[in-house]
């Protein structure tokens, strides 16, 4: 495959993936190509393998490069993005399609699972913390000062209980989208693994 030819399907092959990404990995193999002396017409494969190979590694090496970033910065975009990217791998690693989709199905439907309990238990707990703080003015209409200062202490122990909930829930939101992505991840991986280990033996035999 001449060269023109690698980079039109190398970057068919990496569609779905982010921009910045993309750019960045036709630039570098643009720019080897250019500094090897590559002409337009020279078949590139022998230097740099075929072009699903490379997309494979491009994949994986984004997919990596952003579940660090969901281990050390988290957010609801970073995460999203990675299971994303698992999905794509999935549908282009070399296992039966129906296979591929019946994964990147389960993973969609466990990933709304999980944050629908994850929104209901902050939207509880959001809740409490709320009926904390409007209870502290009405301490001001007690009939009596131990009245208020029951009702004070009611409304502290609801805002504290809604805080720490709040924080409770945030951190398991994390951790579960953390756990999922480790499992499709995972499952990718190992789906993958079989498939060329049974297309190797295919070749030998």
């Amino acid at each position: 495959m001449n060269k023109n030819t690698f980079l039109s399907e190398l970057s068919r092959k990496l569609r779905g993936l982010p921009r910045q990404e993309c750019d960045e990995a036709l630039n570098y193999y643009n720019e080897y190509f250019l500094d090897a002396g590559i002409g337009d017409m020279d078949d590139v494969t022998p230097l740099v393998g075929t072009v699903d190979e490379v997309a494979d590694r491009i994949r994986e090496e984004c997919t990596d490069k952003q579940i660090d970033k969901v281990n050390e910065e988290g957010g609801i975009k970073n995460s999203t993005t990675a299971i994303w990217l698992i999905i794509i791998g999935i549908f282009a690693a070399p296992i039966a399609f129906p296979v591929a989709l019946t994964i990147a199905i389960l993973a969609f439907t466990l990933v709304i699972v999980a944050g629908s309990i994850i929104l209901a238990l902050l939207i509880s707990a959001f809740a409490i913390f709320i009926v904390g703080l409007v209870l502290i003015p009405s301490v001001f209409w007690c009939s009596s000062f131990a009245q208020g200062l029951v009702l004070l202490g009611i409304a502290f122990v609801l805002i504290g209980l809604g805080g720490l909930m709040l924080i409770a829930f945030f951190k398991l939101g994390q951790l579960l989208v953390k756990a999922l992505i480790s499992l499709f991840r995972g499952i990718a991986k190992k789906r993958k693994a079989k498939k060329e280990a049974k297309a190797t033996e295919g070749g030998l035999s």
